[in-house]
């Protein structure tokens, strides 16, 4: 039951802090006080809700302590954001450990309940539920935290990891592609990697790649800084997926 708790906390992380976070908080909330407060209350919230399914005084106290974790660890970002000019480099580390603080944050909370001589139950219309549809409640939230993660978590951390080495684009190029293409390419690209890696089909996942580098064959062949960012984001890409997968199942 540990293992529904992990994944219920790890939801409302991704859900609180990429789902429920506008673009504009996001931009801001480094800046400015109100967004990140704005963003704490909501990623609060979102904490509070995913932890219904297994309300319990012990699970309300954790779900509490991790929102105070969340705003102290924010509030240090930001902090560290205004005292020195950010570059994109900065920014893309910054985001890498606060990631990873609010994941040990988790990973801490749950040793800590482990500890607790408590009993985890879900709620009885939901073990109702599950018993009449025959449904494994551990393994539809590790699929569904695993498909949050691997769109908007890893799109956003690709992006920001590698925003220092996108190529310069050609001015001289009329045909760019297609605008946030790219972006749904990944997504469907790691999703086509978890349900190999889930059915242990792990050959089938190279031809997806090899389809995916036909496609920029190209592009790649004659832009050797595309070529470089082009393998860079395939790799963290994949990367992202078999730690998550690992993490999750």
């Amino acid at each position: 039951m540990l293992k529904d708790v992990f994944l219920l906390l790890l939801m409302g992380h991704f859900l609180g802090d990429f789902y429920f976070q506008s673009h504009a908080i996001a931009k801001t909330k480094d800046k400015d006080k109100g967004a990140l407060f704005t963003h704490c209350s909501i990623y609060a919230l979102t904490m509070f809700l995913v932890a219904i399914p297994l309300f319990s005084w012990s699970m309300l106290v954790t779900v509490f302590l991790l929102a105070i974790a969340h705003l102290v660890i924010d509030s240090v970002k930001h902090r560290m954001s205004r005292r020195r000019l950010t570059t994109y480099q900065k920014e893309a580390r910054l985001f890498v450990i606060d990631q990873m603080l609010h994941l040990g944050c988790i990973i801490l909370a749950v040793i800590g309940l482990s500890f607790i001589q408590e009993p985890f139950e879900y709620l009885p219309i939901l073990t109702r539920f599950f018993s009449q549809l025959a449904i494994q409640p551990t393994e539809l939230l590790a699929w569904v935290v695993m498909l949050l993660f691997i769109m908007q978590p890893a799109s956003i951390t690709i992006k920001k990891v590698l925003y220092v080495y996108r190529p310069i684009p050609d001015t001289s190029e009329d045909d760019e592609g297609v605008p946030n293409a790219g972006s749904l390419i990944g997504i469907f690209e790691r999703l086509f990697i978890f349900l190999m890696l889930s059915v242990s089909q792990y050959t089938a996942i190279g031809f997806i790649l090899t389809a995916k580098s036909i496609a920029r064959y190209n592009k790649i062949s004659e832009s050797p800084q595309f070529a470089e960012y082009y393998l860079l984001g395939t790799l963290l890409s994949s990367l992202l997926v078999v730690i998550g997968y690992l993490l999750i199942f």
